[in-house]
């Protein structure tokens, strides 16, 4: 990345956090410390207003940004859920571009929508899938971490049946997106391909992580039981 971009880059990132450590910068941008506090000194000297210390951390205040667009919650979900797909395909370069136009759009959005954008794309593990399947219903309830009632259509031996699950997370996985969820019907951990789920219904109940259930065990502890999360 030449210093220009590095600089616009900064910026933008500075911009759509509330404080940030010169040694996060630093990592995020595979600079040394040195060169974090020479660009923050470039930065301040172009006009832009960086405020704090390296010890402290530097934040940009939102005020200092025109915010053209105005996307809703939904919208931003949307993106990032995009955005993860298309990453998990596109090559290196077009991946670069992607981040920052990801960090220009997340600079763009008040505290709540980032908050909820980040949120979800954690909750979104890459893989190569191709195709983009999670609907706005999936996306509110994993966000709203609601227990949603589903009719599930097995896509290797077409038997239908209703499922009680807490959804978790999305996973890309071949060619397709899938949804890990506690499934309270097997009373364990599954995985539904999610254009294979025939009805969706969120209920009005929540629900709170299960102790060994979250997206980030599951995914670790079955990385190498794939047919058995993968299973019905």
């Amino acid at each position: 990345m030449r210093r220009l971009e590095r600089l616009v880059a900064m910026a933008l990132y500075l911009g759509a956090r509330r404080r940030v450590l010169a040694r996060d910068v630093a990592d995020r941008f595979d600079i040394s410390l040195r060169t974090v506090y020479r660009d923050v000194a470039a930065l301040i000297e172009a006009g832009f207003p960086v405020e704090g210390t390296a010890g402290d951390g530097y934040r940009i205040a939102q005020t200092a940004f025109q915010r053209p667009l105005a996307l809703t919650a939904d919208e931003a979900e949307v993106l990032a859920v995009a955005a993860r797909g298309f990453r998990a395909a596109a090559d290196p370069a077009l991946r670069d571009a992607l981040a920052r136009a990801t960090a220009k759009l997340e600079a763009s959005l008040d505290r709540g929508a980032r908050a909820r954008m980040r949120e979800l794309d954690a909750r979104i593990v890459e893989g190569d899938a191709h195709r983009i399947g999670p609907s706005a219903a999936i996306l509110e309830s994993l966000r709203e971490h609601r227990v949603a009632q589903i009719r599930y259509v097995d896509t290797r031996s077409g038997k239908r049946s209703e499922r009680a699950i807490e959804p978790l997370g999305l996973i890309c996985r071949g060619d397709a997106w899938w949804l890990i969820a506690y499934c309270r019907t097997k009373r364990d951990a599954r995985a539904f391909r999610v254009d294979a789920i025939a009805s969706w219904r969120a209920t009005t109940e929540t629900f709170a992580p299960r102790p060994g259930f979250t997206l980030s065990e599951i995914v670790a502890r079955d990385r190498h039981l794939a047919a058995q999360l993968f299973g019905s």
